[in-house]
C-alpha cells in the first residue's frame, strides 16, 4: 500500500461527496502519474485554500477515463478511479495542517516556521507520492477524527475564502 496526496477545494470535494464518493478524479496532464497507483493504494484528501486535511479514500479499481460530469460540466478532471471512502470529513471538522499534531511530524514541515513563505509547495499538485511514515500519521488521525468530530472552527479568513468561491454566498458544501 502507498499513499498519495489528492487535492480537492471546497467545491470539488462538496461535488465528489455529492455524487457518492466512490469516484475521484484528476486531469488528462496526470494520467501518467496516475498510471503507478494501484488498488489498495490510499488517497490522502487536502483541501486547498483552507490548508485542511479532509478525508482518507482507499483505491479500488485501475486507472479509467472517462467524461461523464461529477465536479462540473465539462468535468476536467477526467482520469479517474474508483475508490472507498474511509474518511469523508465537512470542512469545519477537517484537521488544520498547521496543527502542532501535524505540523510538528510530518516530514514535510516539522522544523518549518509556519505560515513561511514557500512552506506549501509539497501540497500544489495531487498524485505526489507521501512517505510511509506521514501517510500512517495522515491516516491514524483522520480516522480517529472521524470518530472524535472535533470541530475545528472556520475562521474569518476561511469564511472570506469560501465566500469569494460561491458567488451565492453560500458555501457549496453547506447545501
Amino acid at each position: 500500500m502507498a499513499y498519495f496526496l489528492d487535492l480537492f477545494t471546497p467545491e470539488t470535494w462538496g461535488g465528489f461527496r455529492k455524487h457518492d464518493a466512490s469516484v475521484s478524479g484528476f486531469r488528462e496532464r496526470q494520467l501518467t502519474l496516475a498510471s503507478r497507483i494501484k488498488p489498495g493504494d490510499i488517497f490522502l484528501c487536502y483541501l486547498v485554500r483552507l490548508s485542511r486535511w479532509c478525508g482518507a479514500l482507499e483505491v479500488v479499481s485501475p486507472v479509467f477515463k472517462d467524461a461523464t460530469p461529477i465536479f462540473s460540466d465539462p468535468d476536467p478532471f477526467i482520469v479517474r478511479f474508483r475508490v472507498k471512502p474511509l474518511v469523508a470529513l465537512d470542512p469545519e471538522f477537517s484537521i488544520p495542517i498547521f496543527d502542532d499534531r501535524l505540523w510538528d511530524h510530518l516530514e514535510e514541515t516539522k522544523g518549518v516556521t509556519k505560515g513561511v513563505r514557500g512552506w506549501g509547495i509539497a501540497y500544489r499538485a495531487s498524485l505526489r507520492r507521501i512517505t510511509r511514515a506521514d501517510g500512517q500519521l495522515l491516516l491514524r488521525m483522520l480516522r480517529a477524527q472521524g470518530t472524535a468530530l472535533t470541530e475545528y472552527p472556520l475562521t474569518e479568513r476561511d469564511q472570506k475564502k469560501l465566500m469569494w468561491t460561491a458567488p451565492s454566498g453560500q458555501p457549496p458544501f453547506l447545501s
